[in-house]
């Protein structure tokens, strides 16, 4: 038993005793609600809600498609209010109930819980008719309150929670939210100014045009979410006042800066054709604005900047960068410095590769962010002698200042990964130590037997050692490198860096058809390892001196 209806139960109880100096019987006709017992089938469908308040206009909601607020005056609903109100109805059961035969020997009715003058009625209707539930006062406990469905003589305990989800002003039931859908459904939008200024913004994919200028994709769509996702601080019309018209007239528009000659207007077009209409008036004080809403329905408060926002010159939309795309459209770009041109392009997977100064894998990290660099690029980052960039292979180049692309050098835009053989694929490996640096060595794989053996020339007496092999092959799947040093290099760069004669050739061949040997020659040492580079020197990387040594690792032994 609930303890708000335990205590009234005693209270009745003793003073039924007392005047008729009877002891009530155990609750042998009392009966525990069961989980079914709630105010409302849950099945029902409900088309009308009428709230009664004591000391209050009657609350009117009606469905159609939508749930709309019709008394006391007309306006949008937020439909998860009127949900929350039908689910506490539907789904709340009754914690006790008090039988009519308990309230007759206790001679107690509906008026001692407060139900025949309630706190809150609330009717129901549909197609099943109309149910009223009349809710009372709390309980002694207070976290439960007295309550009656019309056409029984029961007073039912049900918690609070049910008291608060429908003891609502109109207000509380209004929507909110200026706009029901977000700004990914609006295909073009109008912002007309005071007077006959009209900003006209057309989408085409993910681009935007005003008029016929470019629109800045980012701009646009800041606007957008700003004001479609934006709510109504509060509602100045309707309010339900006495002297309140039933529409809007032209003199309360103008009182609020909402006249068309005095208001910035935003008209949405959505891609299902619907077509919704904000407009912002004059001043709210603190941060607001009036704004007309709701397709006319309702006057509003809004944050200025909403206004401000809307009441921006087209300038303010335009895309005034050097290159007015969107990163996930453009598949090429390229930096010019001097004679030599940096190349990019990606293909269909999302990967990007160099082109040029040589054919290689970039690093796609270093690709996206100085493509998202490039595209950042305004008019104040031109510079007559900076370097060339361009986005397609059939546009002019803009010079533009070097820092405002690259945060490295050139090389960095060639990925760090120098080769990649699978080892399975392998079918020899040539070691070739530099002057006085031993003898060269070499070891075949017979897939027959899947075993390594010793192929060097005059080699009789000498084994393999253990695991020589294997340390070569993990170390080129992959074989990364600490830094790239250089791109395009010369035969003048192979000289300084070791690589002309190299401390260690390391040469790999493998069964697949068409391949070419894979020459791996590192040079002298560096700051964070050894010099290196791979075949015809497309670029000179520094390796980690684990990476040397694992290459440099002896195969055989004398």
């Amino acid at each position: 038993m609930s303890g708000g209806r335990t205590i009234i139960m005693l209270t009745l109880a003793c003073a039924a005793a007392a005047a008729a100096n009877l002891a009530l019987s155990p609750r042998d006709e009392y009966r525990k609600a069961g989980a079914a017992a709630t105010l409302l089938n849950p099945s029902a469908e409900v088309d009308s809600v009428r709230i009664e308040r004591r000391g209050c206009p009657a609350v009117v909601l009606k469905k159609a498609q939508l749930w709309r607020l019709v008394e006391p005056y007309a306006g949008s609903v937020d439909e998860p209010t009127v949900m929350k109100l039908l689910d506490a109805l539907a789904f709340t059961s009754a914690d006790d109930t008090i039988s009519e035969t308990e309230l007759l020997r206790l001679g107690r009715s509906g008026r001692d819980f407060a139900l025949d003058d309630p706190v809150v009625k609330v009717s129901v209707s549909g197609d099943f008719g109309t149910q009223t539930v009349s809710i009372g006062i709390p309980t002694p406990a207070g976290d439960e309150v007295y309550a009656a469905v019309e056409g029984s003589d029961s007073v039912l305990v049900i918690p609070s929670s049910v008291l608060a989800a429908v003891d609502l002003p109109p207000e509380r039931f209004r929507r909110r939210s200026l706009f029901p859908a977000g700004a990914e459904s609006v295909s073009s939008f109008d912002i007309r100014h005071a007077g006959d200024s009209l900003l006209q913004f057309v989408r085409s994919g993910d681009s935007w045009t005003v008029g016929a200028d470019a629109a800045s994709a980012q701009k646009v769509a800041k606007f957008l979410a700003d004001v479609t996702t934006a709510d109504a601080v509060d509602f100045v019309w309707p309010v339900g006042a006495s002297n309140e018209a039933d529409r809007v007239s032209a003199s309360l528009l103008a009182g609020y800066g909402l006249d068309p000659e005095s208001a910035v207007t935003v008209t949405l077009k959505g891609l299902d054709g619907t077509v919704r209409q904000i407009s912002f008036g004059k001043s709210a004080g603190d941060g607001l604005a009036y704004a007309l809403a709701q397709n006319g329905g309702a006057i509003v408060t809004v944050p200025a900047s909403l206004r401000d926002a809307a009441s921006q010159d087209a300038v303010m939309f335009t895309d005034s960068r050097l290159f007015p795309e969107e990163a996930r459209n453009v598949a090429f770009f390229s930096l010019t410095d001097g004679d030599l041109a940096y190349a990019l392009s990606r293909d269909e997977a999302g990967g990007w590769r160099l082109e040029s100064p040589v054919a290689a894998a970039a690093d796609a990290t270093v690709a996206e962010a100085t493509l998202a660099k490039i595209l950042a690029l305004s008019p104040a980052d031109a510079d007559p002698d900076g370097i060339g960039v361009a986005i397609s292979t059939n546009s002019p180049a803009v010079r533009v200042a070097r820092s405002s692309v690259l945060d490295g050098g050139f090389e960095t835009l060639r990925s760090l990964e120098m080769l990649r053989i699978d080892p399975k694929n392998v079918r020899r490996i040539v070691r070739t130590p530099g002057q006085n640096g031993g003898k060269p060595s070499s070891l075949v794989f017979s897939r027959e037997r899947k075993s390594w053996d010793i192929e060097t020339a005059g080699s009789d007496g000498a084994t393999m050692r253990p695991g020589g092999a294997e340390t070569v092959l993990a170390a080129v799947n992959p074989l990364t490198a600490v830094r790239v040093v250089k791109l395009k290099v010369q035969s003048h760069d192979l000289e300084a860096y070791g690589l002309a004669e190299p401390f260690m050739t390391v040469a790999i061949d493998q069964d697949q058809e068409g391949s070419v040997r894979k020459n791996i020659m590192i040079g002298r040492e560096a700051a964070t390892g050894r010099f290196a580079t791979v075949g015809a020197a497309d670029a000179i990387f520094v390796i980690s001196d684990e990476a040397a040594k694992a290459l440099s690792s002896p195969l055989v032994e004398e």
